[in-house]
């Protein structure tokens, strides 16, 4: 009878820890959904729900072009009056403080808004956040980063026109 027991036993040890290898296992699949985030997306935003962007070029045609262009810079108060600037007309709002205060882009609702932050993660968070809202959004590629980067480019073309 104690022999029973005893295998019993071993066979219950068996299956607990076949089932904690079984446990780990799973856990470290990786998710479908967590294989195809892109970059700077932000938490719950896949490659599969790209988000409309812009490139800087055209940010800066559409504002030359003198169109209802909305810019909504989503940076700190600090980064805004910083090193890398702001874009002329932009309007500040944090994207921490974002949620509360979507009801002061009530005047803009209706028209594209391009969401701008310093290198593009924090504006797709914003991006996401207004097209939620209802908003028609576009995270700006690259961010201010690049639109500067844009500005030394053509400010070095126009000083070497060939």
């Amino acid at each position: 009878m104690r022999s029973n027991l005893a295998v019993v036993l071993i066979v219950k040890r068996y299956f607990i820890q076949l089932f904690c290898i079984a446990l780990l296992a799973v856990n470290c699949v990786q998710r479908p959904d967590a294989a195809n985030t892109s970059p700077g997306a932000g938490p719950g935003v896949s490659a599969k729900e790209e988000l409309p962007t812009i490139t800087v070029e055209a940010l800066k045609d559409s504002i030359a072009a003198d169109t209802a262009t909305f810019v909504l810079d989503v940076r700190t108060p600090e980064e805004y009056d910083g090193p890398l600037g702001h874009i002329e007309g932009a309007r500040l709002i944090p994207v921490r403080e974002l949620a509360q205060r979507l009801d002061e882009l009530a005047d803009v609702k209706d028209q594209p808004i391009s969401v701008i932050c310093r290198s593009g993660g924090r504006s797709a968070r914003a991006t996401r956040m207004l097209i939620d809202a209802g908003f028609q959004a576009f995270n700006v590629t690259g961010g201010m980063q690049a639109w500067r980067n844009l500005a030394g480019k053509q400010s070095k073309s126009r000083e070497n026109p060939d």
